[in-house]
């Protein structure tokens, strides 16, 4: 019960600094959007789509594998993240010279070149960022990071806001996203003295050990970062400026609602899967139930709406005319969020099973897939030909997760959750519809309480979970220490 009591605080925390961050999120893309127009944030798009794909040469895989072992045994804290960062340290210098040295051999503009060259060094920062993030999630003492996600928002937001309002060119809106990051990991860094037994020394061993063990991580995570990003690149050198700046505006939307996965999948159930997968097999399938229930539950309702409420929620974002036309992309995406949704779930379990080569695998074939498809349509459907590629490549994703995931971890449970969550969607995009031409401001709420009500008559939250949240809540929470083993 103490492991639910955590996961429901641990929930709470990353729930309350996710709304702050993402509000924060939503407020600067507008502004950029408005600000900069569609060729500007097009530019600045494709920027932040070089971080993307070479962040994953920085991390290394070396965060996932970071997390599982602290998760098995807190002592190994200390010498895995000194040694993490001594890697990364390297891999992001190699990183930024990479990205530079491409940019220019694509022969974009100097203005754009010198964009890009400005946002890698976030790089780096991100780096030291997320080993701690790491730590702190397989200690599930999730304050820290969660805290400083919310410094780093905030401080993009208003000060992007500010530098915006000065007429800043997007080299300087780069420039602001580098600092942030550097705020979040000195957050980080000052938390260390709260875990126990760190001690922070460079080890050649460890690091031979941490590089062949997250070689099928970085695998996995380096062919995911190319065709998740390579459709933008592919769209700057097929298309022009405004039509990146239509699929970013598209996506940055998608960008900001994949918190879910990363509270519910990467920041709460991997560590655990990751501990319940060496101690017991009918709690790892319980907990795997439960969290593929929790995705669907509230994951199925957020996609239908930007689904149904696309046209709306572009206009109130970016308010300029030209951007209607990232609608049928952002309808497209909605449908890839919902998949990737019970993907991270799926994948979690993988490798908390220590079968992260199969990832590799469905990555590598993904990204053939993925590139294939960019290819041959793009020149044709432009961005919404990209957004399409998405939603199908997290398809053929999910086919194989179900065809590789052990049959005995899958419940029938969570096919009725489902179907149930559906039902209960589709009964709000019929309202949405019905009052189609109303304020979003009303069309949300009025969509939300739709599905609130019908979910609650299908009865979606099975019982049992009813009962065993309540008794979970019931007792006083305990207060975990970070380094705190209690089951």
């Amino acid at each position: 019960m103490s492991t639910l009591r955590r996961a429901i605080g641990n929930g709470g925390v990353m729930m309350a600094a996710q709304g702050i961050t993402w509000t924060s999120t939503l407020l600067l893309t507008a502004a950029l959007g408005r600000r900069l127009g569609d060729a500007g944030f097009g530019d600045l798009y494709l920027a932040m789509s070089f971080g993307v794909i070479f962040s994953v040469l920085v991390q290394f895989g070396l965060d996932q594998q970071l997390v599982r072992a602290v998760a098995r045994d807190r002592s190994l804290a200390g010498a895995y993240l000194a040694n993490s960062l001594a890697i990364k340290g390297v891999l992001g210098l190699l990183a930024y010279g990479l990205i530079v040295g491409l940019a220019q051999a694509l022969h974009y503009p100097s203005d754009v070149r010198r964009t890009i060259a400005v946002y890698a060094v976030i790089l780096l920062f991100n780096g030291v960022s997320t080993s701690l993030t790491a730590v702190y999630q397989a200690a599930e003492f999730l304050f820290p990071a969660a805290m400083g996600d919310v410094l780093e928002k905030v401080f993009d937001a208003v000060v992007g806001v500010l530098v915006l309002t000065h007429g800043a060119g997007i080299s300087t809106i780069a420039g602001v996203f580098v600092v942030g990051a550097a705020v979040n990991a000195a957050w980080k860094t000052a938390f260390l003295r709260r875990m126990p037994a760190m001690t922070l020394t460079i080890d050649p061993a460890v690091v031979r050990g941490l590089l062949l063990g997250a070689l099928p991580f970085f695998l996995y995570w380096a062919l995911g970062s190319v065709y998740y990003r390579v459709d933008a690149i592919l769209l700057s050198k097929m298309t022009d400026a405004a039509v990146v700046g239509w699929y970013g505006a598209a996506y940055k939307l998608f960008d900001t609602l994949v918190f879910l996965p990363n509270i519910v999948s990467s920041a709460i159930l991997y560590p655990i899967l990751s501990r319940l997968s060496v101690s017991s097999h009918d709690d790892l399938r319980r907990a795997l139930s439960k969290g593929l229930s929790v995705i669907l539950i509230i994951g199925i309702p957020i996609c239908t709406g930007m689904f149904v409420l696309a046209a709306p929620i572009i206009h109130l974002v970016y308010g300029q005319p030209e951007f209607v036309h990232a609608v049928p992309a952002l309808r497209w995406l909605a449908v890839a969020l919902l998949i990737l949704y019970v993907n991270s779930i799926l994948a979690a379990a993988v490798f908390s099973l220590n079968q992260e080569r199969k990832m590799t695998v469905v990555a590598a074939l993904a990204t053939v897939v993925n590139f294939g498809l960019n290819w041959l349509l793009i020149p044709h459907f432009q961005h919404v030909a990209a957004a399409a590629v998405t939603a199908g490549t997290e398809l053929f994703i999910l086919g194989y997760l179900l065809s590789v995931m052990p049959r005995d971890l899958l419940s029938a449970g969570t096919a009725v959750v489902f179907a149930k969550s559906l039902g209960a969607a589709t009964s709000m995009a019929a309202v949405l519809y019905v009052l189609r031409g109303q304020s979003i401001f009303l069309l949300v709420p009025a969509g939300g309480a739709v599905y609130v009500v019908v979910g609650l008559l299908l009865r979606v939250v099975p019982a049992e979970d009813v009962r065993v949240l309540r008794r979970a809540l019931a007792l006083r929470p305990a207060q975990p220490s970070p380094g705190s083993e209690t089951a």
